[in-house]
């Protein structure tokens, strides 16, 4: 792959930092609400209003309509992750799987993977019920080979699943492959139904504007200074409440005592100027479904409703001591590549101009799973570690956190991510040394197999890695 220099993002200065899904939308949306007015009190307070924040407060007011819930947002409903990412809503979770049957067995490994399929059908139905625009495509997914270790890699997740009693993910026969999606070098096509496209911002600003037709209060503009039993502090006020829920995810270091609780971890994302239907045609690339390779250090695609391709892949994923921002030089390297990637993937694409480059923070629990706790004691409860699968795993977690401070009975409160724990980081530079580490053999294994066409001798390692 030749190197490519930085793409020229041509999307408006003001807006260029917020990436395509957030950028593309109207001022009036993208102006934050009332922040916090002074101290309050509330049955529920939950930081954070991310996809988490949004669902918990959502389900609370199905569950028990009277409950009084306050959402402090330090920035605005759906400004991080949950505006920034891919917009693959997808039950698979391929690596997650595979690290839930080691933990919890096989049959809690498939309680929930039928739940996050289930999922797929529960947002569909909230976003029907509340006239929802969120671009939802339910296409599924194609995952595309284009070496020999990597057509074995689908091979073996192919069967692995079989095992497990999951059919639904198969490898195209020939002609099925000859048919669609033309990416270069293809040595095999995996498909499963279970993935539907969507469009971030507008589901996360969406559920936002839903909540608050629900009587939820949304205090954006409004950073949590401190946690304190059955309270947060922020500076434009205190909540008291009989519930304190943490929905951070990738920013839950930025709380006192929690810098080990989870890592930050970035990906990085690009979008083309609109290629038109034409263009679509000649790439084969039928539909909606969302396209990724079958590299360890693999890239995602998106097309998304006006014809772009939207490509992401991680890339400076890790910042020693969890920093959060990378420096501008080491993200606009990381959009060449995508764009490199881009124009390797496909021979037809044609000259492509890119609109916008962007990043997006998720975050990863030590033992690579995510979890939900709620401490009936304290009031105190978490969310997340979903590891990049959080736009189906957020929904699940909200619906599971609002059943458990209600105490309504529902299976979700029986998964095995529920109660857990996982144990801290190692402090750094151990943190950073081990998880860029992991990145820089993953990216050794890529090369190897690209180069020699088999199975890269650390292969095992990488994918019992945490990153």
């Amino acid at each position: 792959m030749k190197p490519v220099s930085a793409p020229d993002v041509t999307a408006p200065a003001d807006r260029a930092g917020l990436g395509f899904w957030l950028a593309e939308q109207s001022d009036e949306d993208l102006t934050p609400g009332a922040p916090l007015d002074g101290d309050t009190h509330a049955d529920v307070v939950i930081v954070g209003g991310g996809y988490t924040g949004l669902w918990i407060a959502y389900y609370l007011t199905e569950f028990a309509p009277q409950t009084k819930i306050v959402v402090l947002e330090a920035k605005q409903a759906g400004f991080g992750a949950s505006g920034r990412n891919g917009g693959w809503c997808t039950a698979e979770m391929p690596s997650l799987l595979t690290t839930l049957v080691g933990t919890h067995g096989p049959m809690a490994a498939m309680r929930m993977y039928r739940a996050a399929r289930a999922t797929l059908d529960e947002i569909e139905r909230v976003l029907e019920s509340e006239q929802l625009d969120a671009g939802w495509r339910r296409d599924g997914s194609l995952y595309v080979a284009r070496t020999k270790p990597q057509l074995d890699r689908l091979r073996a997740w192919r069967d692995g699943r079989a095992q497990l009693g999951i059919t639904d993910f198969r490898l195209l026969d020939p002609d099925e492959a000859a048919n669609s999606i033309a990416v270069r070098d293809a040595t095999g096509i995996g498909f499963t139904p279970h993935c539907a496209a969507v469009h971030p911002a507008r589901l996360g600003l969406g559920l936002a504007q839903a909540v608050r037709g629900r009587g939820v209060t949304i205090a954006e503009g409004t950073a949590a200074t401190a946690v304190r039993e059955r309270a947060v502090v922020t500076e434009h006020g205190t909540v008291y409440a009989k519930a304190v829920l943490l929905a951070t995810e990738g920013y839950t270091g930025g709380l006192a005592g929690r810098g080990r609780a989870i890592v930050p971890l970035r990906s990085h994302a690009i979008a083309t100027a609109p290629l038109g239907a034409a263009a679509f045609e000649r790439l084969r690339w039928r539909g909606a479904p969302t396209v990724t390779d079958s590299r360890y250090q693999f890239c995602y695609l998106n097309r998304t409703p006006d014809d772009r391709i939207v490509i992401g892949g991680r890339g400076v994923g890790y910042l020693l001591g969890s920093r959060l921002r990378a420096r501008p030089a080491a993200e606009r390297a990381v959009h060449a590549r995508l764009l490199a990637t881009l124009t390797d993937l496909f021979d037809g694409i044609g000259d492509v101009r890119v609109t916008h480059g962007w990043s997006g923070l998720y975050g990863l629990q030590r033992d690579s799973e995510p979890s939900v706790v709620f401490d009936k004691e304290t009031g105190h409860g978490y969310a997340g570690g979903y590891g990049g699968e959080g736009i189906v795993l957020s929904n699940l977690a909200g619906r599971t956190m609002a059943a458990l401070v209600t105490g309504t009975r529902r299976p979700e409160t029986k998964l095995c991510w529920n109660g857990r724990t996982p144990s801290r980081w190692e402090p750094e530079p151990v943190r950073y040394a081990g998880i860029r580490g992991i990145a820089t053999l993953a990216t050794m294994a890529d090369l190897f197999e690209d180069r020699t066409n088999r199975t890269a001798p650390l292969a095992q390692v990488i994918m019992k890695s945490v990153v």
